[in-house]
Order: structure tokens, then C-alpha cells, then sequence
């Protein structure tokens, strides 16, 4: 991954695979250090990547600030013709995600390229 921030529990990085952005979200995602999401996430929205892909593999934990944070994110994404998709939710995660009926507003995948060939027909604007 290109970049990275380190905010105490929580480590984010940002790689490419074409025009697909890829998020890679270790840790824990609570009130404290979402912001790190979101100031990723806003940064790629802002120059004009609307095609993220959130690798959540080694996130061990979200609370209900970080599922807002990429509802936000979905909305601004999808106003700008893309999209967001999660990859590899850890079992805790993704009971939560599903409890929240968020699997019927975001997509889901097992792998990241599974995530990028769901998003690569959608066209930023």
C-alpha cells in the first residue's frame, strides 16, 4: 500500500488496481480513530476516485461510527456514479453489518478482486 496512518488502534493504507481504489483497514474502527477512514476515503472521493474497495480483513472491530462513516462514504460515491464495496468481514463485524440490514445498502465480497470486478463497469463523473 502506498500510504499509511497509524491512529492508535487503527492502521489504514490506500493501493490501486486500476481505477479502483482499495482501502485496507486493520484494527479497530471505533469513535476515536474512524477519522482516519474517513479522511482516506474523503481523499479519494476529492480527487475524483468514486470505486472504493474497503479491505477489511484484519478489521477486528467496528462500532456505529465507523458503519456511518461508510454509509457517508457509499452516498458520496454513488453521487459521483461509483460505489463502495467491503471485503472479508471478520465473523464479529459482519454479524453486526448483517444485524443493521447494511448488506442490503452495501456490497459485500470475499476477495478484493472479487470487489474490484463488481465496481469496474460503474463511470466516476
Amino acid at each position: 500500500m502506498a500510504d499509511t496512518w497509524h491512529v492508535s488502534r487503527l492502521k489504514v493504507g490506500i493501493g490501486h488496481r486500476d481505477d479502483v481504489s482499495i482501502i485496507e483497514a486493520r484494527g479497530d474502527c471505533d469513535l476515536i480513530t474512524c477519522r482516519k477512514l474517513r479522511e482516506a476515503a474523503d481523499n479519494l472521493l476529492n480527487t475524483g476516485r468514486c470505486k472504493i474497495v474497503f479491505d477489511c480483513r484484519d478489521m477486528s472491530y467496528i462500532d456505529s461510527s465507523g458503519f456511518r462513516i461508510l454509509l457517508d462514504v457509499r452516498d458520496k460515491a454513488v453521487k459521483k456514479g461509483g460505489n463502495i464495496a467491503l471485503v472479508s468481514l471478520a465473523a464479529p463485524v459482519e454479524r453486526a453489518f448483517k444485524l443493521l440490514r447494511l448488506d442490503e445498502l452495501i456490497i459485500t465480497a470475499n476477495t478484493v478482486e472479487e470487489a474490484v470486478e463488481k465496481l469496474k463497469p460503474l463511470q466516476c463523473t
